[in-house]
């Protein structure tokens, strides 16, 4: 968690607001669909949460080896800024696996193809605190290995 932490804020301090993801030759998929919002029951603010889905391809990275495609799934507290939200990647492989992060566009791989890395999304519009406060849809533009 701590590392997650660190790696949210260092990442965060040195590209506040920027369109461009960082490179950091870990690469990433390319391609995406729309990061979708629906709101439901669950644990944030009125007892409401944000599940969010979106699918992504044309992936090309050394940590995601024999990986073409995959499909992100998180729910998220609904105005519950700040806090750690866990989900998952289902790669076009078969395997799974499972991220934690600070819904600002960094997600850790905790477990599974890519583990001990950081995902950032990379979305036609920053949407760093909408992933809690709203439950509109964005468009992927793909999602970038940061470290």
């Amino acid at each position: 968690m701590a590392m997650l932490c660190g790696a949210a804020a260092s990442t965060v301090a040195t590209v506040p607001g920027a369109a461009a993801p960082v490179d950091s030759g870990f690469g990433g998929c390319h391609k995406g669909s729309v990061l979708t919002g629906e709101r439901m029951a669950g644990t944030g603010s009125a007892g409401q949460s944000v599940r969010r889905k979106g699918d992504l391809w044309d992936c090309t990275s050394s940590l995601l080896p024999g990986i073409t495609s995959g499909r992100f799934r998180a729910e998220l507290p609904w105005l519950g800024f700040g806090s750690v939200t866990s989900g998952t990647f289902e790669w076009s492989d078969g395997s799974v696996s499972t991220v934690t992060g600070y819904p600002n566009t960094l997600w850790q791989i905790t477990t599974g193809p890519g583990a001990g890395h950081v995902l950032r999304f990379d979305l036609a519009t920053e949407m760093n605190g909408d992933w809690y406060y709203t439950d509109n849809s964005m468009a992927i533009d793909g999602a970038t290995f940061v470290e």
